[in-house]
């Protein structure tokens, strides 16, 4: 039985040639999406020197003699205000009132405080303080120069991006398509959201899981079925959930047993079939990966917690690779607050708790993969290499965070 990182990588090779599409949008419309190309500064910004705050726009020589008890006199030129072109030039011996964000005048190097000056007339201001060149000063390009990268291809545009993009001039962005999934659910036993179950039936919680999880990731699902078992409408789901998607998630009927459909859907159309079938982790171990007409397909065990992880560590990373996605996981090493050795699972479910300068991190659930809580109580899941030796309390792990 193959393992997770033999897996992976063999997904990876079978869809490594994958045609993804890209699309421009406009910047705020970008938001979770992942770059298709460097974004590039044409312009410097500030595209010229502004005065950090309110003062006076100085030669900096002028000032250095200055102190509170023998001020220095300078000539005072006038003012120059916010959004003005300077139009002005500051000389030897002379100052000009700026507000912040003010333009420099030419000649000028350094702004003084206000607070640290008085106004003697309307002809001269008295200077106590001295000041070096360049202080309070933001120079043209100093934020962004003309030609800088902003943000490589590959990265995920997030809200911290918009300001300096907005800053550079940039109001559109080539980014790759959102990735499109069909969600087909399978089992007798299950009824719709909006259904009251019967004795013996339960509500389908996957498929509106994997929807929630599929959203916060940047995809759509275009296609979402509840099919019964049935041989016949088991194939025709699956094939209509390929032509209509980019990634096809079946939960349940991924196991041997006498209605456990999905790996022969799989391979009863066109395409290579069932290339992975069982995959060395706990929960998520039934797992099934094929290849039908040119599309990915995932069989994920039917238990609540089992889809989740197999999201995040399997369809997560195989998107992630076809764009070139480059953004790392959002890992936090926290300290274990349990025992479990050995341990039941190789992915396990846990919930952080931060105080007295320690983050620690304790089970989300007693440890049962059908318990639909569980994954509501997490922040996210422990990867335990080696679950024979387990975890132990007071171990120092790494916290793969939802």
């Amino acid at each position: 039985m193959l393992s997770l990182e033999e897996a992976n990588e063999l997904i990876r090779e079978k869809f490594k040639d994958y045609p993804v599409k890209t699309e421009e949008v406009d910047v705020w419309e970008g938001i979770n999406r992942i770059l298709a190309e460097d974004i590039v500064a044409s312009v410097d910004v500030p595209g010229f020197s502004r005065s950090m705050c309110d003062g006076y726009a100085v030669l900096a020589s002028d000032t250095q003699t200055a102190s509170e008890e023998t001020p220095v006199l300078l000539e005072y030129r006038g003012e120059i205000l916010p959004g003005e072109n300077a139009g002005v030039e500051a000389k030897e011996g002379q100052c000009i009132y700026v507000s912040t964000g003010s333009m420099m005048p030419s000649g000028a190097d350094a702004v003084i405080m206000v607070e640290q000056t008085r106004l003697q007339d309307q002809e001269s201001v008295l200077i106590y303080k001295p000041v070096f060149n360049g202080e309070r000063i933001i120079k043209r390009g100093d934020d962004i120069k003309n030609g800088q990268v902003l943000i490589k291809q590959g990265e995920r545009i997030n809200p911290k991006h918009v300001g300096a993009l907005v800053a550079a001039g940039v109001h559109r962005v080539k980014v790759f398509a959102r990735p499109r999934f069909a969600i087909i659910s399978t089992g007798d036993e299950l009824v719709d959201i909006g259904e009251n179950p019967a004795e013996g039936q339960i509500r389908d919680t996957n498929s509106y899981a994997l929807q929630a999880f599929i959203r916060k990731f940047g995809g759509e699902v275009v296609h979402r079925v509840l099919v019964r078992d049935n041989r016949e409408l088991y194939q025709r789901e699956l094939e209509n959930a390929v032509k209509c998607a980019d990634m096809v998630l079946v939960s349940g009927g991924c196991s041997v047993g006498i209605r456990d459909y999905t790996a022969e859907a799989i391979n009863a159309l066109p395409g290579e079939g069932v290339f992975i079938q069982g995959v060395s982790i706990r929960p998520g171990r039934p797992l099934i990966v094929g290849e039908c007409m040119g599309r990915p397909v995932f069989g994920l065990p039917g238990h609540p917690i089992a889809p989740v992880i197999l999201f995040k560590i399997v369809v997560e990373k195989l998107w992630n690779h076809i764009v070139g996605c480059i953004d790392q996981a959002d890992v936090v090493k926290a300290v274990v607050d349990f025992d479990m050795r050995p341990a039941v699972f190789t992915h396990l479910l846990v919930q952080l708790e931060r105080g007295e300068g320690l983050v620690r991190v304790k089970a989300a659930g007693p440890g049962n993969p059908a318990q639909t809580s569980a994954v509501s109580r997490a922040d996210g899941y422990i990867w335990i290499k080696n679950p024979e030796t387990g975890l132990c309390r007071g171990d120092i792990s790494e916290v793969y965070i939802f």
